[in-house]
């Protein structure tokens, strides 16, 4: 995966955007703690067991945390974007730029949110169906709603159009991407996928190994997952916004030259695209 590798490039100059994800998680799990404990609390109480006096205030409280944290994994996604076209672009991003610049685009990134979960939640209605059929359907369409809005975060931190706008650019772009929009996911899962095994093997013998082995091999295990998703999140992040601007410039962002970019977009332009990275070629002036 030569797409893996150059992403895995910038990440390595810049491995301060693998901390995004993190705060994202940390920021969900607050939500999630700080509005659904408090609710859970008060009506276990209410009469037995959430019966139909507690349940409108659960279905309240779940549309509340669904939404929030919608809304903040589109932000620190956006964030690890604005700081992959911030390094792209000659700078150097931190921590605090690349928030900063996923901040100012929070006019956006909520609407999308909104978009986003509404869409999400119908295409779970689907596969939650009895009906196998349903079922494959909304896999489908899960599936193509996946690709269709790949390029949605790259096209909200630089276009900063509104959700439906973002979403018709998305499929523009499509006609010219579908390609590697489909290695990519499919790739990046793959990666994903294989990087987690150690950490399921982990969970297997720790699982096996009595109540103290359980404890730490369960431990250990969902910490390595955890950390294959933060970085997998953030090579998907930086390789979006490499393909965004390939796709309007038809430059390839330095690093990515040897990614497969200009193979899968038909040979378009190949112009110096913002050398910010020291030099003629690559991260300080050396090739990947």
């Amino acid at each position: 995966m030569d797409t893996a590798k150059a992403s895995w490039a910038v990440l390595q100059h810049d491995r301060e955007l693998a901390v995004l994800p993190i705060l994202g998680a940390l920021a969900s799990l607050a939500v999630v703690l700080g509005i659904g404990l408090p609710i859970w609390l008060s009506t276990e109480g209410i009469d037995d067991g959430g019966s139909s006096g507690s349940e409108p205030m659960l279905w309240i409280g779940g549309i509340i945390i669904l939404f929030a944290v919608t809304v903040i994994t589109v932000f620190f996604n956006a964030a690890v974007v604005s700081g992959a076209r911030e390094r792209f672009s000659g700078g150097d991003p931190t921590i605090s730029s690349a928030i900063k610049g996923a901040f100012s685009r929070l006019h956006v990134i909520v609407p999308w949110a909104i978009l986003a979960l509404t869409v999400g939640m119908i295409i779970r209605l689907i596969q939650s169906s009895d009906n196998i059929v349903a079922r494959i359907l909304g896999s489908l369409l899960n599936m193509a709603w996946g690709v269709l809005t790949f390029l949605v975060v790259p096209i909200l931190v630089v276009e900063q159009t509104g959700p439906f706008q973002s979403l018709g650019r998305s499929g523009e772009l499509l006609r010219h991407t579908w390609g590697e929009n489909l290695i990519a996911q499919v790739g990046f899962g793959i990666i994903g996928f294989v990087a987690a095994i150690p950490g399921i093997i982990i969970i297997a013998i720790g699982a096996s190994a009595g109540s103290v082995g359980a404890v730490v091999g369960v431990t250990i295990g969902f910490a390595w997952i955890a950390l294959v998703s933060v970085v997998v999140s953030t090579l998907t992040a930086i390789f979006q916004m490499a393909l965004y601007l390939y796709a309007t410039t038809g430059q390839v962002p330095m690093g990515f030259e040897q990614s497969g970019l200009t193979d899968t977009f038909n040979e378009r332009s190949q112009g110096p695209l913002m050398r910010g990275f020291g030099g003629g070629g690559g991260f300080g002036g050396g090739r990947f």
